[in-house]
This record gives structure tokens, sequence and C-alpha cells, in this order.
């Protein structure tokens, strides 16, 4: 520790001589000097290797093209040349990764270094760093009270919108990757040296992580960072500086950094947003502890409910849930005493399985309607959602046999959801990418008005309108392939999460066909992440099951540093299928969610659901 504080007083020596000497007095030290090191560490260079020695390699490229020690490059050896096939206009030529190097030594012309993943380099490969943004993941360390959270979560927002700015980077939080090396019981110390840093190149995909771990030195705030090119232990960059004093602490409770409302009290009761984050939701025992967020069982079902929804009407202003087990659909009103009132049940025909249902108002009356996906594996079936209707307290089928997937959403940010998206189903792949179609119910039929922009990884079964972005348009939610949530506008994705979320019980077999004949795969369901203002600053966040682990939701929010990432232990034993919320008298909505214990094998459809929801005190 002595050593830490000498080098931090130099460090701080320096900066006093460097601003007094080159600065207006009143200008306060930045992390622009931070932002310069990493940026100089990912010039825009390519060239030829020129000989291999061993591990020491020497390439054709130098001072005179911006290259600096401490850079790694990739080397690659290209192949034939491509062409295309009716214009014959020559594409480049095919490129096979051969190894990386790290930069020692740079000369006006030339540079030589040694080789930080072997391969088999020879001389006439080439070596670059590439030209596209660099994809980089920002992991904080705050062991202890030592530094204030709000402060930290300043210098990164300070440092990732600088890294922004730059024009070089494609920055992402590390969030989830913090959580896993807490898990681990990998302290601070260790991840400084690199330790554990193999197996998050392996679990989260990361290839570049820029490392920074808060303390205090002479009671200051201090900044200890290092920059890894995954799986290497070794850092690319060591260095320490003080936290600039022109960054300022972000005041308490401002977790979508949204203002606060004129009637917020100054000393408010904390946001059901931060005792989810902090761990105030009890695990398993539904207590009303003085520190937990109460819970209680609306209701238990003696079967497994595939699929949820919750909404309030725009008109009686009535709370609604909707479930369905796969082959009926049952509709209920949320009484004042958090009681389930039956208000119909529809049992449809043997089409298929139903894998969704939600709750929208599709026409200007109020009328509450039922948007139910189904499909069948018989080939001359497959596809055939339907809408249904609720009149004097009975089902009304409205539209049926519709080949395309249904989405309701609420487009406006009302909290209805009064829009119908639909995206085309493909037997090779489930879903048609980068398709999406607004469409109306006009006199029992779906019309369709106008073709939409989303991201071509879109998928219609697990995905939600938010504004978790702030002002502006609306943003897209939703849980893509790989079972990442991403958020997207129009179609620049602005978010995506290092780790899984989603996961179900319903599993649909899709038969494709293709030259060589037809094959089996199976398409798993996604439930619909939720968003919800949890803090009551009228700006979103988002909360989705992550079943990869037993029991844990993801909270996704927007703080000063940019999108967060946290994993919250909700206690539920078994399976979230679904979540939905209403909002509260005091402002703090009411979360309900639908935990699924199956009795049978591994997708067995027997078992029992548990309505379970929080209570607003």
């Amino acid at each position: 520790m002595k050593s830490l504080a000498v080098r931090a007083a130099l460090l701080a020596f320096l900066i006093g001589v460097t601003g007094a000497a080159t600065a207006p007095a009143q200008t306060q030290p930045t992390l622009n000097v931070l932002v310069d090191q990493v940026v100089a560490l990912f010039p825009k260079v390519d060239g030829d290797v020129i000989e291999v020695q061993g591990s020491t390699v020497t390439v054709g490229i130098g001072k005179k093209d911006g290259l600096l020690p401490g850079v790694e490059l990739a080397i690659y050896r290209e192949g034939r040349e491509l062409r295309h096939p009716k214009t014959g206009e020559v594409l480049g030529r095919t490129e096979q990764a051969v190894g990386r190097m790290v930069v020692q030594q740079v000369f006006e012309a030339y540079a030589t270094g040694t080789l930080s993943e072997a391969g088999d380099v020879q001389a006439g490969d080439r070596a670059r760093v590439s030209a596209g943004k660099v994809k980089l993941s920002v992991l904080p360390i705050a062991e202890g009270p030592a530094v204030r959270g709000g402060l930290v979560e300043a210098a990164v927002h300070e440092l990732v919108e600088s890294l922004n700015r730059s024009g070089r980077f494609q920055v992402g939080m590390g969030d989830a990757i913090g959580v896993w090396l807490t898990q681990q019981g990998i302290k601070r110390e260790d991840v400084l040296a690199g330790k554990g840093l193999t197996q998050v190149a392996e679990r989260f995909k990361v290839e570049r992580l820029l490392v920074i771990a808060f303390t205090r030195v002479q009671n200051k705030p201090y900044m200890d960072v290092r920059l890894f090119t995954l799986p290497a232990a070794n850092p690319l960059l060591t260095t320490a500086l003080f936290v600039p004093p022109a960054i300022k602490a972000t005041p308490k409770g401002d977790f979508s950094a949204g203002r606060p409302r004129e009637s917020q009290s100054p000393n408010p009761q904390r946001s059901l947003l931060a005792r989810l984050l902090f761990g105030d939701l009890d695990a398993g025992t539904y207590s009303s502890g003085e520190a937990a967020i109460p819970l209680k069982e609306v209701a238990k079902f003696p079967f497994v409910v595939t699929s949820m929804d919750v909404a309030v009407g725009s008109k009686d202003r009535i709370p609604r849930l909707v479930v369905t087990d796969g082959e009926r659909i049952d509709l209920y009103r949320i009484t004042a005493d958090r009681v389930l009132e039956p208000e119909w049940r529809y049992r449809g025909d043997s089409r298929g399985h139903i894998f969704s249902v939600q709750l929208a108002e599709l026409t200007d009356d109020g009328t509450v309607h039922v948007v139910a996906n189904r499909y069948n594996s018989i080939p001359a079936i497959l596809l055939n959602s339907f809408i249904l209707a609720s009149k004097d307290k009975k089902p009304v089928l409205v539209v049926e046999d519709v080949s395309e997937i249904l989405l309701a959403m609420d487009a406006d940010g009302e909290g209805v959801k009064k829009t119908l998206w639909m995206q085309a189903f493909v037997q090779n792949g489930f879903f048609k990418q980068g398709d999406a179609q607004r469409a109306a119910l006009r006199n029992g039929k779906l019309v369709v008005e106008q073709r939409l922009r989303v991201p071509s990884s879109f998928r219609a079964t697990g995905a939600t309108g938010t504004n978790i972005t702030g002002k502006g348009p609306r943003a897209l939610a939703f849980v893509d392939e790989h079972s990442r949530l991403r958020i997207a506008i129009d179609t620049q994705e602005v978010f995506r999460s290092a780790t899984q979320v989603g996961g179900s019980l319903t599993k649909l077999v899709v038969q494709t066909q293709n030259e060589r004949g037809g094959r089996d795969y199976i398409y798993t369901t996604e439930p619909m992440p939720l968003s919800v203002d949890l803090d009551g600053d009228g700006i979103d966040e988002i909360v989705v099951p992550q079943n990869q682990f037993p029991g844990r939701l993801a909270v996704v929010y927007k703080g000063p540093a940019g999108y967060r990432f946290q994993t919250v232990n909700s206690g539920f034993e078994g399976t979230v299928i679904a979540l939905g919320a209403i909002p509260g008298d005091s402002g703090t909505p009411s979360l309900i969610a639908a935990v699924v214990r199956s009795t049978g094998a591994i997708f067995s459809s027997q078992g029992e659901t548990q309505i379970i929801m929080t209570i607003t005190e």
C-alpha cells in the first residue's frame, strides 16, 4: 500500500506541475490523458511482415504510420482473389488469421515485437489493427465504501463518453463480468493481475477489457487502470490517476438520469428499482420484513402457464391478467384486494399450441383484446395466430388463421398496447430477418399499414417498446437468437447484454426444408421483457427473466455511465415464465411474476404455477 501511495503522490505532483506549466489556472485535470493512452493503442495501421526470427516479428509499419510500443497487431495471411460473379470486380482476398504480436520497439519505417498468440507466421503475411470500431468492455471495480458509488458512476460515465467521442470504440459495460468475478471470489487485486480473465474471455466472448479499480489514496479517490486483450493475462496498458476534481458524484437515487419530480420529497423512500438492485427482494420466504419487498401469492394454478400478460384498461381502469397453458386462455380481473376474479375462459380447437398471449386495445372504444400466437408442426398448418375480444365478459373470436407472428406494442408510452406489429414466419429460422409490419384491426380483418425498420436480429416473440433511452423516439427491446437482450432505435443497436437472458419451458418443433431434404430443430420461445418505471423518474427500466440461473431476474437501466445490466436474485423457486406490472397509487408499481415449478421430466408440461405479486407500501 505504501508503494501505491508513493505512485499516487508522484502522479498528483506530475499532474499539478504539467497543469501549471501548460494550462490556464482555471483548467482542471480531466480523463482525456487516459483516453488518449487507450486510443493510441489502436491506430488504424496495416502492413507487411518483413521477417520472423523465433518469436520476434518485424513489420513494415513504424512511427510514420502512428505506431507506438504496446500496440497489439493481428497477423493474417491473404489467399485467393474474390471476384463478383456478375461484374468480375475484385472484391478482395480471402484471409486466414495466423497469430498476434505485441509491438516492442518502433522505428521510423518499421517495428519489432513478440508473438502474443503463437501461430505459423511467415514473411509476406500482413499485420494490422482494424480500421473498424474496436469493441471495448469497461469493468469498474469499487470494493467497500472507500469511494462513493455516485462518484464511481460519474467517473465511469465521463470515461465512456470520452471513449465514444473518439469515434474509435464500441463501448459496452462489463457488469455481468463483475458479477461473475464476485461469485467466483476473485478479488480486486487478482483482477488487476489478470487472474480469472482467461475464463472471462471464454464465458463472455470478450476480446478487450478495460478494468478501472477505484480506491482512496491520501484520502482522495484514485483509479488503477488495466487494459487487457483477452485471453492474454498481461495488460497492454497499466496506469493510475486520481479522479479529477471536476467530476462530481451523481445524486443518489437518480438511476435513470432523469430529473426528480417536483412533488418528490427531499428524502424520498427508496424506489423499487433501488430495492431490487440492492437485494431487498426476500429469497423464497415471501416475508414482509422491514428491509424486504413484501410479496403475496395471489393465485396458484395446477398446471404449467406458458405465457402471461398484465394490463390496465384505458377506459375502465381495471387491471387484468391473462394466462394460457397452451390449450386454453383465461382472463382475470385483479381486485383491489389482490385477488384474481375470473372473467372468461376460451378453449380453442386442436390447431396448435398457444405459445404467447398479450393484452391489447386495438379499437378506439377501449375493448380488451387478447392477441395469441399459436403453432402446429404439421406443414399444412404451422403458424395460425388469432385475436380475441372481450364482450359482456365473454370471449369473441375476431381474427383467426393469421400466418404471421403477432406482437402488441405500446407505441406511445401510454401504458396500453394499442398498436399491432406482425413478423413473417419462415420455417428456416422461424422469423423472417429484418421483417416487421404495422397492422390495424378493421372490420374484423388485419390491414397492413406500413413496413417498419427493425434490426435484422429482431424477433417478435420476446420484445417490447420502451423509453429507457430517455427523450426522443421510443426504443425496441428484444431477446435475440443468442439469448442476449438488445435495445435498438430504428435499426441502430444501442445496447446488447454480455450475458444470456430469457429462456422458457415451451419448445416448438420446426421442420426445415433444403436441397438435401428436411430436418427438425427446436425453437425455444422467449418471455416478453417488461418495460416499467421502477423509480418514478418517468424513464423506464427493463426487467427480464434470466432463467439460465435459477430464480434470477435481469434489470437493465440507464445510469450516468450508460446502460447498466444487473442480475437480481428474486428468490423465486422455479422458472419465471412471464412478468407484468400495474401502477400503484403511490407511484410505485406492483410487479407480477408467473413462476412455474415442473413436477415431471425436463421440458414437461406437468407442474404448477404461482402468480406472485409485490405489494406497494
